[in-house]
């Protein structure tokens, strides 16, 4: 009778113990540049600068967690694997380096305030859709536009939209899938770059 008691007292405590095990912390991602800097066609010195303006991102993926679509109407967040900086910063900043990988430009920010010296030519990006989920197909869309300077006299402008499977049931293939997405949009802005008229003198 009284292993008995003692039994029912162990299991009892292994619940509750259980019960207050502290969760499991949450994982950081961040989207990584697609192309090793140092290529050949770039000797180093700029032709041109390419002023970025801050990414466009919707509202509903503006958040630390990712967003996983479920759906076709539904979404989910994900509590314990969360994003390591802004996703719209995080984009900027991958499409920079690999602009300045691909491109002989020199890529500076440019906050809505502005920056000091004037930049070449104006690069603007606004997200439609960035979404997937692991096992699934992740998806890019976003319109870019480049326009002289800093005006929005419009040079080239395009509606992009991409699509790359997630080969991985995990957040980490997911965010692979993502930069992959980032890098193709990369390049296709890189190619519209290399149509423009170089401004600086490269020695």
């Amino acid at each position: 009778m009284k292993y008995s008691a003692r039994l029912i007292l162990f299991i009892s405590l292994a619940f509750m113990l259980g019960g207050c095990a502290s969760p499991r912390p949450p994982t950081y991602y961040l989207l990584e540049p697609a192309f090793v800097a140092g290529d050949p066609d770039r000797d180093g010195q700029p032709c041109m600068v390419i002023g970025l303006r801050p990414v466009r991102i919707p509202s509903y993926i503006d958040r630390p967690q990712i967003m996983v679509r479920t759906g076709r109407n539904e979404l989910a967040i994900s509590e314990s694997n969360l994003w390591a900086e802004p996703l719209d910063e995080n984009i900027a900043r991958v499409i920079s380096r690999n602009l300045e990988t691909l491109t002989c430009a020199e890529v500076v920010n440019i906050l809505p305030a502005g920056r000091s010296g004037p930049a070449d030519y104006t690069l603007r990006i606004q997200v439609a859709a960035f979404e997937g989920g692991p096992g699934g197909e992740a998806v890019l869309e976003a319109g870019w536009s480049l326009s002289k300077g800093e005006s929005r006299r419009t040079i080239t402008s395009q509606r992009s939209r991409f699509t790359n499977p997630v080969p991985g049931d995990d957040y980490t293939s997911l965010v692979s899938a993502y930069s992959e997405l980032v890098a193709r949009l990369s390049g296709e802005i890189a190619r519209a770059i290399a149509d423009l008229p170089p401004t600086l003198p490269r020695n």
